[in-house]
């Protein structure tokens, strides 16, 4: 298993931009969660489409974001994400974007396990708690 930080790279769409000419700040929040499924494919070593399909979820139930640099319409981003904390249902995540060494945003999501048809919390067991341990940033 591949372990430090990884990054998803995105290209900023017509669709990406406001009327102001910058990012939508919630199709930012999606690129992040884009960067969550492919980190979870890649570095969790589960299919996330397979873990849904089973049953189990990882809704947010906490996000926030610090906004520093703007985003425009045909910039190229990289989305670096990091486990920062494993919780006994949930964990933490850490976001920084990137357009070459310009941070535009750093963010922080709390996604929780649960059982998609009922969504009451599940405790990470097994290989995916080892995974997102080891995966885990060092303070």
């Amino acid at each position: 298993m591949k372990k430090g930080p990884f990054t998803y790279r995105a290209a900023i769409l017509f669709h990406d931009v406001d009327p102001a000419g910058t990012a939508y700040y919630p199709r930012l929040v999606d690129l992040c969660h884009c960067a969550f499924e492919n980190f979870f494919n890649e570095r969790i070593g589960i299919p996330y489409a397979k873990v849904i399909a089973d049953g189990v979820g990882f809704p947010t139930v906490r996000f926030e974001v610090d906004f520093v640099s703007p985003i425009r319409h045909g910039d190229r981003i990289d989305i670096e994400v990091r486990v920062l904390e494993v919780g006994r249902t949930s964990v933490t995540l850490g976001y920084i974007a990137r357009r070459g060494r310009t941070i535009l945003y750093r963010a922080r999501n709390v996604v929780v396990a649960v059982t998609l048809g009922v969504m009451t919390t599940k405790p990470l067991r097994g290989v995916m708690r080892a995974r997102f341990e080891a995966l885990r940033a060092k303070p």
